[in-house]
């Protein structure tokens, strides 16, 4: 998976990225322990406190290894996983559990959100990045518009089939939040209740650093045109955060196209970035992809109980919805 979305830093984790190695007689550490592994296209970070260094390690080592293995999984990159599979055939038997799940999440989001997250922009995609964000004709946007909608993806039991040929399907908008929350899952089944982990953006917090809230910052997406200021700062405490934006993989030399498609225009968003902070990762993730799409985002969030929102405007201005603080 490619990364899409800003890199929500960790600000208590910013300092020790690269730590030495501490001792681990102690049965607890004084200091946070950080391990940062590169994968799904980006860095990802698992900072752990209260337990010793040694428990840390196992711990982390175990969330790592559970994360690659769903990684391989729904990775669009590889027409040998499942879902490279599904994209190729159109249909996918004895679908993994996994892929099951995140597939139902997706469709759930697409109704939430009256689909504007819609995981079967793909196939548009795909010629976008292929033609470098060179735009399409009427007659080429007509026959692509047909082949998007998470409406035309039918799950029979273990079958995942896709009901027009030339459909596909990309997960990346929301999978990278299911890794994040399966490797916090990882964490708490070793025994770990303080932890924080930050896979390009998508954050589970869990707990507390030595008593106090984990603290992360949202990035400026202004951040090349030398805006480095934090928009935002937010505690996080038993939350999930994550971030999505116009402003990172860009198609064109221009700037002036990325990865972020309005199912319903097949037009790239122009909205710089948009932070949700939910129950999960999973959640926060597929939201914040929409809400780069829809009109009126806070309004949409104001109507989600359990879930917050900040939008970053252009020149460093920010709307956000009531439950945000």
């Amino acid at each position: 998976m490619l990364t899409r979305r800003f890199l929500l830093k960790a600000m208590a984790a910013a300092a020790t990225m690269s730590a030495l190695p501490r001792p681990a007689l102690a049965l607890t550490s004084p200091d946070p322990f950080v391990e940062t592994r590169l994968m799904m296209g980006t860095f990802v970070t698992i900072t752990v406190s209260g337990v010793s260094d040694t428990h840390a390690a196992d711990a982390t080592g175990r969330a790592f290894a559970r994360m690659v293995g769903l990684e391989d999984m729904l990775t669009r990159f590889d027409s040998a996983s499942p879902l490279g599979q599904l994209n190729s055939a159109g249909v996918l038997r004895d679908a993994p559990q996994e892929l099951l799940l995140v597939a139902d999440a997706a469709s759930r989001m697409h109704r939430i959100t009256e689909g504007a997250f819609d995981p079967t922009i793909l196939a548009l995609l795909d010629i976008m990045e292929q033609r470098a964000g060179a735009p399409l004709d009427d007659k080429e946007e007509a026959e692509l518009a047909g082949l998007i909608g998470m409406e035309h993806v039918r799950r029979e039991g273990s079958t995942l089939r896709f009901m027009r040929g030339g459909m596909k399907m990309s997960l990346d908008g929301i999978a990278k939040g299911y890794i994040a929350d399966e490797g916090a899952r990882a964490l708490r089944a070793s025994g770990v209740k303080d932890f924080l982990i930050n896979a390009g953006g998508d954050i589970v917090a869990q707990g507390s650093k030595a008593g106090r809230p984990w603290r992360v910052a949202v990035e400026n997406p202004e951040k090349y045109q030398g805006r480095t200021e934090y928009p935002a700062v937010r505690s996080l405490y038993n939350e999930a955060m994550a971030t999505s934006g116009s402003y990172e993989n860009i198609l064109d030399a221009e700037g002036k196209t990325n990865h972020i498609l309005n199912p319903a225009t097949g037009r790239c968003s122009t909205l710089p970035g948009a932070s949700v902070v939910a129950s999960s990762a999973m959640e926060a993730d597929a939201l914040a992809t929409a809400l780069c799409v829809l009109s009126q985002p806070v309004a949409f969030m104001e109507n989600l109980k359990d879930a917050s929102c900040l939008i970053t405007l252009p020149g460093g201005r920010v709307l956000q919805s009531r439950r945000w603080a």
